[in-house]
């Protein structure tokens, strides 16, 4: 059996790989933080708990914990995508400004600047969720028995 996909699955490839802009953006912060807080490689975190330790730490965990959610949510879209593509790149799309807002409340140095950005990241990322877990099983003709 062969999958047709719907014209609109390209607005989910266009919102899945903007997600390389968005991280690459947010390596090229941590880059720029390395420099600025005097990090060398291969050092992942700062010892300490001073303004610039903890600044440097938010900043690149901004990045890794972008790097760890990402796959899953990436996965996630273009499966929902087979089935309800305008949902799935707009949930990507809510997906990835949710990750810049996480990106400038968390980059401050202060921890709890990031809920606004958990929230619209984590909002869009579990509605994929859900609408996919609900899609798939809608497929299989269980709810309509």
């Amino acid at each position: 059996m062969a999958i047709e996909l719907q014209p609109e699955y390209g607005y989910v490839i266009a919102s899945i790989a903007a997600t390389n802009f968005v991280v690459q953006y947010m390596a090229g912060q941590v880059g720029a933080a390395r420099k600025r807080y005097g990090v060398p490689y291969p050092k992942m975190y700062m010892e300490g708990d001073s303004y610039d330790a903890r600044t440097f730490n938010c900043i690149q965990r901004v990045h890794q914990n972008t790097a760890e959610s990402a796959p899953l949510v990436m996965v996630t879209n273009a499966v929902l995508g087979v089935v309800h593509p305008i949902t799935a790149s707009v949930l990507m799309a809510a997906y990835l400004v949710g990750r810049l807002v996480y990106s400038k409340g968390y980059s401050t140095g202060r921890p709890k600047n990031r809920m606004p950005g958990v929230l619209i990241s984590w909002t869009a990322w579990l509605a994929s969720a859900c609408v996919a877990v609900y899609a798939g099983i809608a497929r299989t003709g269980m709810l309509s028995k």
